[in-house]
């Protein structure tokens, strides 16, 4: 199996967390944003700008100003569209059966526990929470979001939004948790013709909810009781930002 890990930075964050990745031991390569601006890092990187993204993949989309997530107007496509930066890379690079993408405020203590979890996981998508809206019945490895979360059902209020296009008779709604997820190559293949055909929204909602909708299999790191059957936490000690985040963060 061909697994490919890949780091999401920014030139306004890289050298904050630079020191970190170069020695977390991970056979990794950043995927930098440099929009607007130069990054040179002392790993080896890929680099690009909304332009890049604009114009590579054909995407005329903008944020509307009226979603939940945009509210106050200052979100560009990279940040809003996330998987785009992520199908960008896999047009680049398509001969890996796997994709890991991290936010580069993400760290772990033991890599290898986390990874070899997941060895054996043949899913199509896995995030670091993904959950359901409370009336969906298939994949029932999925947790169903619930009152102990923070949001609760109210979540899938706000995704869909404005500018978030799916299917006219998708019934299913998924919603996930991005700092760390990880695609099969068909997963992005399939993200890479869809916004071919202009189907794109907001990523922690959009990718779960059009992959269930083309059949594609999901699960998530953590469940909702805040645990993993993958791996043990107090091992690996998963954080985002410097903190643990549990079920009743989402």
């Amino acid at each position: 199996m061909q697994v490919k890990h890949v780091v999401c930075t920014h030139r306004n964050t890289f050298l904050s967390y630079n020191n970190y990745w170069v020695k977390s031991g991970l056979d990794f390569e950043y995927l930098a944003d440099t929009t607007p601006g130069v990054l040179i890092p002392e790993h080896k990187y890929v680099s690009y700008d909304e332009n890049t993204i604009r114009k590579e993949l054909s995407f005329t989309g903008e944020v509307s100003k009226q979603h939940y997530w945009n509210s106050h107007g200052n979100r560009n496509i990279v940040w809003f569209y996330a998987h785009l930066r992520m199908v960008w890379y896999w047009t680049h690079h398509p001969g890996f059966d796997y994709y890991w993408f991290y936010d580069d405020d993400l760290t772990v203590a033991d890599w290898d526990s986390l990874h070899n979890g997941f060895i054996n996981n043949t899913s199509d998508f896995i995030s670091y929470y993904l959950f359901k809206e409370e009336s969906v019945q298939s994949q029932p490895n999925i947790p169903k979001i619930d009152k102990n979360s923070s949001s609760g059902n109210n979540w899938f209020n706000r995704f869909p939004g404005p500018g978030d296009i799916l299917p006219g008779d998708n019934k299913e709604l998924f919603g996930s948790f991005f700092p760390i997820v990880r695609y099969s190559n068909r997963a992005l293949e399939l993200l890479t013709s869809l916004l071919k055909e202009g189907i794109y929204g907001y990523s922690e909602g959009f990718v779960p909810t059009i992959l269930n909708y083309h059949n594609y299999t999901l699960d998530t790191i953590f469940d909702n009781t805040s645990n993993s059957k993958y791996f043990d936490n107090s091992i690996v000690q998963l954080k985002h930002k410097n903190i643990t985040i549990d079920w009743s963060w989402i």
